[in-house]
Parts: structure tokens; C-alpha cells; sequence
């Protein structure tokens, strides 16, 4: 893993980095940072005198949001509410954003970094995005900057100079970078390090058997009394409306019926079995010997030789020549017209005329027709009035979901939403934050009924979509705040947990002791495992990154200091599900010249030089900060 990290953190060199920078700081950034066409616009910010507006800041939000919903789209989150986004940290993060751009732009200015006006127009002639066929192409050029939202080639090429600009700035520092020998020698030295150690289980006790006096209870309850609240809680009142409660409440005509049914039949194809003989024209001037070849091959059909024989021998469709010219059973407007024609103006059995086509000569057979199978009305009976019905509901519930929403934005509850569209007012809850079962469920249903409109100023909800199918109001009936829970009611729970507490506190003295008498030669290892009933688990030349050890036992090993030929090094190290590692390392092992393999040393160097320089650049980041004079309005 650490080899292939430093693999990663290698590519962030020069030649690396401008490649695809156009394409992907747009994809992240659009053009919010082009401030010099909003110069009348009201201030956001102001960096060293330099305006961030509020139009600039308002895009840049705008579009971190867009970017928000579509990744978590893209992992699979479609049910995601945008209104559960957190708009002030958001605006905040964007904002910050944009000030750190304008802080690193004047920084890599006042250092004397500059981009010709020939580096942008190279970047932007060998940029694949612009290319159609390899070359470069103006129309396309324009169709993928305005796709980006950008007012005009001069915006592009400004956005392009700045972010030219900060990476020249940044690679001013990480580019040169470097790591000595002795640096590179010790990090090859800690990653291919291995260690010899035993490790034996001090568990927690039995906690049950632990005793809890009142006092101690009473304290604990004082000094936690926020874990023991009763949770935020509400009853909601709620109106559903589904589009499936409309089904029944409209009625189609058998006219209407009848009409559907003829239309659906009327579509029913006549399918028929076409076999063809194909001579290619690969060129004009071939024209004359195809038209002599489908002529030939016509001739011998009527001379009476079969015509899949004659469609092996002579066409150029391999794939239906091995099947005798075969295509299977095909409908009206599945070949060019004149083939189609020729087609549908066979009788069965019958061979056509030499056609000429787009792709060739053909010779066409028709060998099998097959009538369509009309069903009976009664048999798509259901179909249809479904299909009927499906269209007069789907106007229907929308006009009664528009009619719920304005209802609901206008009435002091829900009774006159619920009379007008003969709505049941159904109660749910109580339920929490985090939501219940049925309709609590669903997190917009949640966030809505938590939302300050509804939560704090009594309003009845925004209408919430649920599904395609359903919609639905909310009205918090009553807000249950957090209250402190009686000791009585929680005194079981606190003991449990101060008898757990103190349990595990035993073990960890319990391995404490072991480890002091191990030091001190008063207890041999094999002492501790009879006292402890288990035996020593034994790991011999441990890795790094082994994957057959819990990781925050490897972790803690490898932060243990080398022991000594006289003496192992003993510890304990915490579970994480409760108890403790006892731990005896015995021994530290490093691989001889590992710089010397192939590749190595290289990716040593690469790996400690970038590391260098980014902490070079981040230290230069947060100087600029430190002296820059920001303003947030």
C-alpha cells in the first residue's frame, strides 16, 4: 500500500500536471472565479482590494450544490432531498474557496510567475475535448466552453491564465523538492521493516458481578446528565395523496374501449420469411459485371436450381449465404424501401426480379408469411381500460397535487386541504430526528417536519414528493423537546455502565501488573498464559502492512520502541470491542540495501520529495493567508 502510495503522490510533477487541468478545474469549478466581468456587482469578499462579488459567489454555490446531488446520485443515493443540504456551510466552504483562489493568483503574480499568451493557445489546441478527429475545431471549441458556462473565448482563456498561474506556483515548490540519501536510506529502512512479537488476550471480567454503590450512580448521573435526555420528539398530522386512489374514481366508455382496441390491432404487423441473394457494387464502375452476376444467378434460379443453393455459391452476405440467403422473419420497414417493396409485393414461394439497392443487386424470395395474431377484445379488455384510465388519472393527480400544495401554503392546518380533496388526516408519531417506521421512513417526510417553517412557526409543509406515485403534507401536531430522563428510570443503565467501566478498568490493571512483573523477571511468559488460561499467539517477520493482524493492534506494534537483546518490550494495547492486547516484542528486523532493488530507491525519492514539497507549499499557502488582508461582507 505505501509503495503504491508513493507511486500516487509521484505523478504531481510538471509534466504531469497541465494535461488535463482545463477539462477538470472546469468540471469542479466552472467559471466562478472570472470576478472582472461582475465589477458593479455587490461585494462578497475583498482579498488585498481585490472584489469577490456576490453574483460570483452566487454561481459558484449554485454549482457546488449541482455537483453535490449528482455525485451522490452517481453512488447510488437517488432518494437524496437537496433541501437537507446545509446552505450556510456550504456558502461558507464555496466563499472560502474563492478567497483562497484570489490569495494564491496574487501570490504567484507578486512572485513573478506569468503564461504567455502561446502557452494557452498550445494547451488549448492540443486539448483532446476541443479536438474533432485529431485536429483542433473551432465550432467544437465553442460548443464545450458555453456547456461550461462560460460568457465568452476571452472569460475561458482568463480562467485558463489563472489556474496556469497557481499550478506554476505550486510546482515552484513541489517540483524541487528532494529528499536526501540518509532521508531515503531511513524510509526504506521504516517500510520494510518486520517485527517478531506474541500477543495474549487480558479480557474484561464479568461485569455483572461488580458492585455499583448509589452514590457512585448519582454522581455519574450528575456529571452526564446530557446523556440522559429524552429525545426531540413530534407527532405529526399528515395528508397522502396517491395517484392509485384515482383509478376508481373515473370511468371510461366502451366507445373509448373499442377505439383503443382497433388502434392497438391496427399496429398487429404482417411478418414475413425473406431469403436474398446479394452481389455487392464496391465501386460504380463495377456496376455492369454485379448487375451480369445477380442476372446469371437469376438464371439458374429459373432454370430450375434451388435458390439457397444458388444464394451459397453467389452472395456476398456471408452471414445469410451459410443459411441459403435466410433473413428470418422480418415486418414492413426493416430494409431500404425499394427492398420492402419488392418484399411485400411477393407471393409466397415467389422469387423477385434483379433489385438494386444502396448495398448491392439482390434477389429476393419470399418464403413463409405469417398472418398477425389479433386478440379478442375481451382479452385486452383490462389492458386497455387501464391504459384509459392511467391517462384521465394522470391529469387528475396532478391538478390535485397543484390544488394540495396551494391549499396546504394557505390554510392555518390540514382539515381544509383534508375536506377539500376528501383527504383522511392520518397522526404519526411520535418519532425522532432519524425517523420511524411507515411514512417516518422516508428522510424528506423527516426533514420537512424538523424544517424551522414547519418545526418552530407552525406551517404546515412544502408538498413533499414521496415517489412518482405519491405526494404528501405534513403539520407538526405537537414538539416534544428534550427533557432530562428521572434517575429512577435510568439507574439500571447507569450501573450497568460504571460496572462496565470499572471491569474494564481491572483488565487494564490487571495488564499493567502482568506487564511490571514480566519487566521486573517476577513472571515468566508462561506464568501469564496459565494465570490467563490461553496460550500466546506468535508472529514472526510482521509487515507493515500485513492484512492478517487487526489493524489497530499492527498500528500500535509498530509505535513500540526496539527492544533490547536482554528483554523483550511488553505493552498493552486496547480493543477495540473492550479488553486489551498483552504484547511482547522480541524483536526488529530491516531488509539489507532495499534502495538497491529495482525501482526502489526511485520511488523512495519521488515519494519523500513530494511530500516535502507539498508541505512546502502548504506552509507558503497559509503565509499568503496570514498576510493577506480579507474582508467577508
Amino acid at each position: 500500500m505505501m509503495l503504491q502510495n508513493m507511486r500516487d503522490n509521484a505523478q504531481s510533477w510538471v509534466a504531469k500536471v497541465i494535461v488535463g487541468v482545463i477539462v477538470l478545474i472546469f468540471a469542479l469549478t466552472g467559471w466562478e472565479s472570472i470576478s472582472r466581468f461582475s465589477s458593479d456587482a455587490e461585494k462578497a469578499a475583498e482579498v488585498n482590494g481585490e472584489v469577490v462579488s456576490k453574483l460570483e459567489l452566487e454561481q459558484a454555490v449554485a454549482l457546488q450544490r449541482r455537483q453535490l446531488i449528482q455525485q451522490l446520485q452517481q453512488m447510488g443515493n437517488n432518494n437524496f432531498d437537496p433541501s437537507m443540504i446545509d446552505e450556510r456551510f456550504l456558502r461558507t466552504s464555496v466563499l472560502d474557496g474563492l478567497i483562497e483562489r484570489a490569495v494564491l493568483i496574487q501570490g504567484a503574480e507578486e512572485a513573478g510567475f506569468d503564461v504567455s499568451d502561446q502557452m494557452i493557445d498550445q494547451l488549448i489546441l492540443s486539448t483532446p475535448d476541443f479536438q474533432v478527429d485529431g485536429k483542433f475545431d473551432s465550432d467544437r471549441f465553442d460548443i464545450v466552453i458555453r456547456n461550461m458556462g462560460m460568457p465568452s473565448r476571452l472569460a475561458f482563456r482568463d480562467l485558463v491564465r489563472q489556474q496556469l498561474l497557481i499550478t506554476q506556483y505550486r510546482n515552484g515548490y513541489e517540483a524541487t523538492a528532494f529528499a536526501t540519501p540518509a532521508e531515503r536510506k531511513q524510509l526504506a529502512d521504516l517500510e520494510n521493516q518486520t517485527r517478531d512479537f506474541s500477543v495474549i488476550d487480558v479480557p474484561v471480567g464479568d461485569a455483572s458481578s461488580v458492585a455499583v454503590s448509589d452514590e457512585e450512580i448519582e454522581q455519574y448521573y450528575a456529571s452526564n446528565a446530557q446523556q440522559f435526555m429524552t429525545p426531540e420528539q413530534v407527532v405529526l398530522d399528515t395528508l397522502t395523496l396517491s395517484r392509485a386512489d384515482f383509478f376508481d374514481r373515473v370511468d371510461v366508455s366502451e366507445d373509448a374501449v373499442n377505439e383503443l382496441y382497433q388502434r392497438e390491432i391496427g399496429n398487429l404487423a404482417e411478418q414475413r420469411r425473406a431469403s436474398h441473394i446479394l452481389v455487392e457494387v464496391p465501386d460504380e464502375a463495377d456496376d455492369a459485371d454485379a448487375k451480369a452476376r445477380i442476372e446469371a444467378a437469376a438464371e439458374r434460379i429459373s432454370a430450375g436450381e434451388d435458390f439457397a443453393a444458388v444464394a451459397a455459391d453467389v452472395s456476398d452476405d456471408s452471414g445469410s449465404a451459410r443459411e441459403g440467403g435466410d433473413l428470418g422473419y422480418v415486418i414492413k420497414g426493416s430494409f431500404d424501401q425499394s427492398f420492402d417493396d419488392a418484399l411485400f409485393a411477393l407471393q409466397q414461394g415467389e422469387v423477385s426480379a434483379p433489385l438494386r439497392t444502396s448495398y448491392g443487386y439482390h434477389l429476393i424470395k419470399l418464403t413463409d408469411l405469417k398472418a398477425p395474431e389479433v386478440p379478442t377484445l375481451e382479452s385486452m379488455r383490462e389492458q386497455l381500460v387501464q391504459e384509459l384510465k392511467s391517462e384521465q388519472v394522470e391529469r387528475e393527480f396532478v391538478d390535485a397535487s397543484q390544488e394540495l400544495a396551494n391549499l396546504a401554503h394557505e390554510a392555518s392546518d390540514l382539515a381544509e386541504p383534508a375536506a377539500a380533496l376528501d383527504l383522511k388526516i392520518e397522526t404519526l408519531g411520535p418519532v425522532e430526528r432519524l425517523g420511524g417506521e411507515g411514512l417516518a421512513s422516508n428522510p424528506k417526510v423527516m426533514n420537512a417536519a424538523f424544517s424551522d417553517d414547519v418545526l418552530k412557526n407552525g406551517y404546515n409543509s412544502e408538498l413533499i414528493e414521496l415517489d412518482a406515485d405519491t405526494v404528501a403534507v405534513v403539520r407538526v401536531k405537537q414538539h416534544m423537546k428534550p427533557e432530562q430522563r428521572p434517575l429512577d428510570d435510568v439507574k439500571q443503565e447507569i450501573s450497568e455502565l460504571i460496572a462496565y467501566d470499572k471491569a474494564e478498568q481491572a483488565a487494564a490493571e490487571q495488564a499493567d501488573q502482568f506487564i511490571a512483573s514480566l519487566r521486573s523477571g517476577d513472571l515468566s511468559v508462561e506464568a501469564v498464559a496459565e494465570q490467563q488460561e490461553a496460550e500466546w499467539q506468535q508472529y514472526e517477520a510482521v509487515g507493515r502492512s500485513s492484512s492478517e493482524i487487526p489493524t489497530p493492534l499492527l498500528r500500535n506494534v509498530f509505535g513500540l520502541p526496539k527492544p533490547t537483546a536482554e528483554q523483550p518490550v511488553f505493552a498493552r494495547i486496547k480493543q477495540p470491542a473492550g479488553g486489551y492486547w498483552l504484547v511482547a516484542l522480541r524483536g526488529v528486523a530491516t531488509a539489507e540495501d532495499v534502495q538497491a532493488e529495482d525501482g526502489a530507491g526511485s520511488q523512495y525519492q519521488q515519494f519523500i520529495a513530494g511530500q516535502s514539497g507539498q508541505q512546502d507549499f502548504s506552509a507558503a499557502q497559509e503565509q499568503l493567508r496570514t498576510d493577506a488582508e480579507i474582508e467577508r461582507f
